[in-house]
């Protein structure tokens, strides 16, 4: 029952948000927008991917910091390697393509796995939170939240209880053993073939034992990490914005970073919000400046390249050496009698 209500609220969203994005797109003067993407430089373009190089970077350190032996570099690849896979192919298949990663790397998979869950968790926290960020700055830039306190009420109270929870797994192997009971039985409530309170119980425990010294010792710099990825983000809205030639005067740097952050919850409907999350964008920004729609929707595109288009790219290298790791000798090339015979 509980899981037929929310699959019936999930639809009731995605529609009436579709039903929004549609009626924003129909009142583009799509010309216009074509002539300000125009306006954008090569430098400018070299710009912006030293932001998304940057953002990514702080994207992965929090996977780097979780896992024992992996590194920055290595765990930049196995990031851009998962968003690639779990883009054009259905799940697990990512998960899939990271092991691989891990194994062929020789760090641990079980680790490595469970530092992967860990900075998944830690991030959807940290994107909760944004909200609550986002409606804080627009209080005091234009002194209105209304568009999207409630929202930033309910997802700040599901970051803090996100953050508990972490807190709880943390304190040791018998209080994570008792998280994982007590959620086996929650979920089982709500869709009964999900993993029940033993298997959860299993599963936490063993995850605690993993990644608990590495929490320790790292959880601040990770949280960090992602807070900062969040704000490179927005600077990457807000220089291509000024690209397209939206003036300072016409949508000021905080109102922007503001609705960025309102906004930011919907990066996780599928495809990083493609549509839903650029449409609310223009339509937070429209109402509190003076930037014209054509020349907001050019910045928008321009940053949604970047954030998702350019990973994706980029994730053909890790991809592509992998597979010719794995298709390469297994072992090393037997030395060449000839030249034994030489030397």
């Amino acid at each position: 029952m509980i899981a037929a209500v929310l699959r019936a609220l999930l639809w009731a969203a995605l529609v009436a948000l579709v039903w929004y994005v549609v009626r924003v797109l129909r009142r583009l003067d799509w010309v216009a927008v074509g002539d300000a993407i125009g306006l954008l430089r090569w430098w400018q373009a070299g710009v912006l991917l030293v932001l998304v190089a940057v953002r990514q970077l702080l994207a992965s350190a929090p996977l780097a910091l979780f896992t024992a032996g992996l590194g920055v570099p290595r765990a930049v690849a196995n990031d851009l390697v998962g968003v690639l896979v779990a883009t054009v192919t259905p799940a697990p298949a990512d998960i899939v393509a990271r092991a691989a990663l891990f194994r062929a790397w020789g760090v641990d998979v079980g680790r490595g796995l469970a530092g992967l869950v860990l900075n998944s968790v830690l991030f959807y926290a940290v994107r909760l939170g944004m909200p609550v960020a986002g409606a804080v700055l627009m209080l005091w830039t234009v002194g209105d939240e209304t568009a999207v306190g409630w929202t930033a009420a309910v997802s700040g109270s599901v970051a803090v209880l996100i953050v508990v929870g972490l807190a709880l797994v943390f304190r040791g192997s018998a209080s994570a053993g008792a998280v994982g009971r007590w959620a086996g039985g929650m979920a089982q409530r709500v869709r009964p073939t999900w993993p029940g309170p033993d298997q959860l119980e299993r599963q936490l425990v063993e995850f605690h034992g993993n990644v608990a010294d590495r929490w320790e010792r790292f959880w601040g710099w990770a949280s960090g990490s992602l807070m900062l990825m969040v704000g490179v983000e927005s600077m990457i809205l807000v220089a291509a914005l000024r690209f397209v030639g939206v003036t300072p005067a016409q949508a000021p740097m905080l109102v922007v970073v503001a609705a960025y952050l309102s906004v930011y919850l919907l990066t996780a409907t599928p495809f990083i919000g493609i549509g839903v999350l650029d449409a609310a964008l223009v339509a937070l920004i429209s109402d509190r400046a003076p930037a014209s729609p054509s020349s907001l929707v050019a910045g928008v595109i321009i940053w949604r390249v970047c954030i998702q288009l350019v990973p994706l790219a980029a994730g053909l290298v890790p991809l592509i050496a992998l597979r010719g790791a794995r298709s390469g000798p297994s072992g090393p090339t037997p030395p060449d009698p000839r030249r034994s015979s030489l030397a």
